[in-house]
């Protein structure tokens, strides 16, 4: 069926018509719950209904106040104008929203309608007040390349600055120094709470930013030599921008299966104009997908699906929470999904290589390995000279879960949406300003387009013979993962001139974890079929399994001799510690959104966890996430450590332990 259903999907999908939906969708400046926001999914839901597709907009405040789940939802924001003059000591126009709408921090509040003329005070990086304690930056602007809401923190909130410049650009290694754009603007933004001190602020480039900053270092200079000349620039701000109780949408579509279960294709619609990569190009694909399928469904050439296929356009993390919420009834019947990220690039340009990223372990979903063979069959676009071979003309990788966009929210196993990720990852251009139409390649909205919407059609048809085909497709994927950890594993010892113990310990198991990870996903596939089909199902899957088992335990043994070892090493008694052994339960859906849930807390607990985090700074950056979603109500602390070392590597029952009582201060947790 893979097969067949793609070549009717390459036929019909059209990658300069999505294009289209991308240059459309770039001309509007999408902030989360704006008017440009706005306009963009009035242009989608238009797009789908031309298709003859049924599409609405669902609409959800934006006030500051309301929460889904765990989700506080912002104010909505518009801007009608900004400006940033140098003028002292020479005049200069350093920034103009209309010119550029990535230069001004978004969300910055208004100046006075005549707007300000204020001191510029160079900062370092700006992180740390300490430096800084014996300057008085009241009614100032402070200039820094440091991280905007830890200069906020403290030079707006308590040392009375009024607005903040930043040519803080993210390097992404190793595509992106700041000088390869040295002319890009950061997309940079405040999250407000409601619980601080708001303020307005403007973005520079490397290049203007380093210009800039030469002059304040030279006036230092100059006002040490002579105290009558001024010691700092002066810059004249104008803000006209307004945040306000409003709303915030989300454009939802539908092409009807003959049931009420559906697939759901998700693609975050939101970023300042014209963020065309990041993610006009997630949204016009799924547009484009949505058209194609219609189109074969009507025609016939694709019968009706078994379940619907459900599209969500929606602001990236917020506009997920907030349907998903108010769905709740739904979400049983929601089986799987794709999430659609960055997914034009001209890989020339922008770097990085397109990426089937599957849901997270936890989820324990068979979805990534369907997502990998598709993407494996639409690589097939050329072939060798004597025609042995076919491989792609693009360069395309398999990933395990990394997060970072809407699918890290339905796949929480609270949720039970297991979704892979389409993204372009590293990308050049990402956030900033030279996220542009140029750099957008048809071909490659093509390329996903016909693996996206050969995903969601298997899957809205998905049945018994899909399910027996999977199993030896999902095989091959098992047994190169398993292999390759051994070979990592042999390798590691070889260099090391022996083997250490914790180490083969470590290894085994890992390979245990990835045996159980496989067959729950195996199991997963019982979800889609009915009561008759599960039952001739069954001893197939009970086979699979025990050969996966069978075949495990020999290349493990194959492994201890290559290594020169006879057994497994004795198992050393683990440390206790009864605060390791409670069980945290979980009394929310969805992974925790942090916005406005640490300022609840007394200053000398926020002060606590930040310091307490940055003992554990791996853990603490990249764990709790994965913490949440080991947390079944049945789990210790330590399994769910152990589990989340076995998926990402990373072991710190400290880390675990402080993450969860920090969620039961929020009310978010119990003790089992």
């Amino acid at each position: 069926m893979l097969l067949n259903t793609l070549a009717k999907v390459k036929r019909n999908f059209s990658g300069n018509r999505a294009f289209g939906h991308v240059a459309e969708i770039a001309q509007h400046h999408r902030i989360q719950a704006s008017p440009g926001f706005r306009e963009a999914a009035l242009y989608c839901q238009k797009a789908l209904q031309a298709s003859n597709i049924e599409s609405a907009i669902i609409t959800f405040p934006a006030d500051g106040k309301t929460e889904y789940w765990t989700q506080q939802m912002m104010e909505e924001w518009h801007c009608s104008a900004a400006w940033l003059d140098l003028v002292l000591p020479t005049e200069e126009r350093l920034a103009c929203f209309a010119d550029n709408a990535f230069s001004l921090i978004q969300r910055s509040v208004s100046t006075p309608p005549e707007g300000v003329v204020a001191d510029v005070v160079l900062l370092d990086k700006g992180d740390n007040p300490e430096p800084y304690a014996d300057i008085d930056l009241t009614g100032t602007i402070v200039f820094t390349d440091g991280d905007l809401n830890k200069v906020r923190d403290w030079a707006v909130e308590k040392k009375g600055a009024i607005g903040i410049i930043s040519d803080h650009m993210t390097e992404v290694a190793p595509i992106r120094h700041r000088y390869d754009i040295p002319d890009a603007l950061r997309y940079t933004s405040f999250w407000w709470t409601g619980h601080e001190k708001k303020c307005f602020g403007f973005v520079l480039s490397p290049k203007a930013g380093d210009k800039l900053r030469q002059v304040c270092r030279r006036l230092q200079e100059e006002h040490a030599l002579d105290r009558s000349k001024p010691a700092r620039p002066q810059v004249r701000a104008l803000v006209q921008a307004s945040l306000y109780s409003g709303s915030i949408e989300d454009v939802t579509a539908l092409i009807p299966g003959e049931t009420e279960e559906e697939i759901v294709i998700t693609a975050h619609l939101c970023h300042p104009k014209a963020s065309a990569n990041d993610n006009a190009s997630g949204s016009g694909v799924a547009i484009e997908t949505a058209r194609t399928l219609q189109t074969l469904i009507s025609s016939g050439e694709l019968p009706k699906p078994r379940r619907s296929i459900r599209i969500l356009l929606i602001p990236e993390m917020t506009g997920t929470y907030a349907y998903l919420a108010t769905n709740e009834n739904r979400i049983p019947k929601m089986l799987a999904g794709v999430n659609l990220d960055m997914v034009g690039e001209n890989q020339d340009l922008c770097k990085g290589p397109l990426i089937a990223e599957y849901p997270p372990e936890a989820a324990g979903s068979f979805v990534g390995d369907l997502l990998a063979s598709i993407m494996e069959e639409v690589a097939r676009e050329s072939r060798s000279l004597g025609g042995t071979a076919s491989y792609a003309l693009f360069k395309h990788t398999v990933t395990p879960f990394s997060g970072g966009s809407d699918h890290n929210i339905l796949g929480d196993p609270t949720v039970g949406i297991p979704s892979p990720m389409l993204i372009q990852w590293p990308d050049k251009y990402y956030h900033t300003s030279e996220d542009t139409l140029d750099k957008v390649d048809p071909a490659m909205l093509y390329r996903v387009g016909c693996m996206t919407a050969t995903y969601v059609y298997l899957l809205a048809n998905w049945a018994l013979p899909e399910a027996k085909w999977l199993l030896a497709e999902s095989r091959g994927y098992y047994l190169q993962r398993i292999t390759q950890l051994l070979k990592d594993s042999a390798r590691q010892c070889k260099a090391s001139g022996n083997c250490c113990k914790p180490d083969v310990l470590t290894t085994y198991d890992r390979v245990q974890y990835k045996l159980e990870r496989k067959k729950e996903e195996l199991a997963s596939l019982n979800r889609f079929l009915n009561k008759e089909e599960q039952s001739e199902f069954a001893p197939l899957l009970a086979r699979e399994m025990a050969f996966l088992e069978k075949t495990t335990a020999s290349l493990w043994q194959h492994h201890l001799q290559e290594i020169g070892l006879d057994s497994l090493p004795e198992r050393p008694t683990p440390a206790t510690n009864s605060d390791y052994s409670r069980i945290p339960h979980r009394l929310f859906r969805g992974p925790v959104s942090m916005r406005g849930k640490l300022e609840k807390l007394a200053s000398d607990e926020i002060l606590a966890y930040n310091n307490f985090t940055k003992e554990h700074p791996e853990a603490a950056d990249c764990a709790p996430n994965y913490l949440v979603y080991w947390a079944d109500g049945k789990r210790t602390v330590a399994e769910i450590d152990h589990q989340v070392n076995m998926e990402i590597g990373i072991s710190d029952k400290a880390l675990s332990l402080g993450y969860f009582r920090l969620l039961e201060k929020l009310g978010l947790i119990a003790w089992n």
